[in-house]
């Protein structure tokens, strides 16, 4: 079975994220509330470029004609690959590398909370939006959608009709 053009650019992609991911959670501390707006960061530049490059590649082997539909098929296909294997590596990372990590931002917003002198339903209310925010697919929507904006994106300015299609399916 041959893989798609999107489909090896995702599977590369998506191991370079989770392996930068990893690095910089070894550069910047494993509880880093900076690791995650960067890490966050770092996937849709890698949805960007990679529905980009999907699309030009998969252009390119086609000679040069490649429609609107084409186009956002070859970017989502890209996009979905990519999330799947970020959200894999999301559970890998929270269950096996970093088991205590929602422990220890639930307790420093427990901590911050009584500080504040923040009632316990706020503080209970806080605590359960943060584990929330853990969750390994929590990537999956927002990844999704970045790439169907992106793949609309790289159709609208890369899509090329074929003039002598009518010509062809003759």
């Amino acid at each position: 079975m041959k893989l798609s053009i999107p489909v090896k650019i995702a599977i590369i992609s998506g191991m370079v994220t989770c392996i930068t991911w990893y690095l910089l959670a070894l550069k910047m501390g494993f509880y880093s509330y900076t690791y995650y707006g960067i890490r966050l960061l770092i996937m849709f530049g890698f949805i960007f470029t990679g529905v980009f490059t999907s699309v030009i590649l998969s252009k390119r082997k086609v000679g040069g004609f490649f429609e609107f539909k084409e186009c956002l098929k070859a970017g989502m296909l890209y996009t979905i690959i990519l999330a799947l294997i970020v959200a894999i590596f999301n559970y890998v990372y929270h269950t096996f590398i970093t088991p205590d990590t929602i422990d220890f931002f639930c307790s420093d917003i427990k901590k911050t909370g009584l500080e504040h002198r923040q009632s316990q339903a706020i503080i209970t209310q806080a605590v359960e939006a943060q584990k929330n925010s853990f969750s390994s697919f929590r990537l999956f929507p927002p990844a999704l959608f970045s790439g169907l904006v992106f793949s609309l994106l790289a159709g609208a300015i890369l899509q090329k009709n074929n003039p002598n299609k009518h010509i062809v399916e003759k």
